[in-house]
């Protein structure tokens, strides 16, 4: 497959802080030895690092219109990714995650106001010319679009002819987990989660069987499984992986790298196997960084480890 990607999600900022001394209870303060600020949200961080990979990469989202979207702006073009069809509400303020990052996980608060506003008729694509592969974020954050996602996907294949789609659903800050997923995972090609969304979304108390019944609805299922790895099914077969021995730091958007690293192998028409290897080492990698993204020295090291794989 060749052409561009089109990332259709969440976009904000992430506030992250490191090195904290103890746990949030109401009416205590807390400390951390450091903080780093960088682009937040799956579809910002996916985005980010799919482009810094090498590939030709646009990003539809919505932000407001203040200093957090200049930087998060910035730092997007800066690695290559095409912001002209970003939305930009005046007199809003661009989202927000507060991630207190832990070694064993992290708690998040994030504003979202924005992103469940975001509607069909904010994504305008015609323009983007040979878009090959469409990535969708964030499901369950962004409501404005549940009801049309198989009218997003429709336009875009009536537009573009044969293009390949993927979602990473991310978390349910709802906790409804609400089985109005399954009337789109039959239109997606490649379906990435993480061990509690498995569970949540199949209602299985197995990752094995979540596996199962997720690939009885698309055909590449990947369920990432933090320090243990990931199993993935395409078809009849199965992957197994585990964990990069690394330097951890902080897991924010480790899921987002991942991603971004197997739809780069997919895009350049490499083999699931490889691909899979690839989403390893980007995954492996995020967390040696604090925040989603990091800096350009993290893209040289990725991509002579991926050259290895290659």
């Amino acid at each position: 497959m060749s052409g561009n990607c089109l990332v259709i999600g969440d976009l904000n900022l992430d506030l992250v802080f490191t090195g904290i001394k103890g746990s949030p209870e109401l009416g205590t303060e807390i400390t951390a030895k450091s903080y780093s600020i960088d682009i937040g949200g799956s579809g910002g961080v996916f985005s980010t690092i799919l482009s810094g990979l090498g590939i030709n990469t646009y990003i539809i989202s919505k932000i407001g219109n203040d200093g957090f979207a200049d930087f998060i702006k910035d730092k997007l073009k800066s690695f290559g990714v095409k912001i002209d069809k970003l939305v930009v509400e005046s007199n809003q303020c661009t989202g927000v995650t507060v991630s207190l990052s832990y070694a064993e996980d992290k708690y998040q608060f994030s504003s979202v106001k924005l992103l469940e506003e975001f509607r069909i008729n904010d994504i305008v694509f015609k323009d983007i010319k040979n878009v090959g592969h469409v990535h969708f974020s964030s499901y369950y954050i962004m409501t404005g679009l549940h009801n049309n996602y198989l009218k997003i996907i429709k336009n875009i294949k009536s537009y573009y002819g044969n293009v390949t789609f993927s979602m990473d659903t991310n978390d349910d800050p709802k906790n409804k987990w609400g089985k109005e997923i399954y009337n789109i995972l039959n239109n997606i090609d490649i379906f990435f989660v993480n061990k509690k969304e498995a569970l949540m979304i199949t209602k299985k108390s197995k990752v094995e069987d979540a596996l199962n019944k997720l690939g009885k609805e698309v055909k590449i299922v990947i369920i990432k499984l933090g320090s243990n790895g990931y199993i993935a099914k395409d078809g009849n077969d199965i992957y197994k992986g585990e964990s990069l021995s690394v330097n951890y730091k902080d897991s924010t958007a480790a899921g987002d790298n991942f991603d971004a690293g197997f739809i780069y192998g997919f895009v350049n028409n490499l083999e699931v196997k490889k691909s899979l290897n690839i989403a390893n080492i980007c995954g492996a990698k995020s967390v040696e960084y604090i925040g989603g993204v990091g800096g350009k020295q993290k893209f040289v090291k990725v991509k002579k480890l991926i050259g290895k794989v290659i």
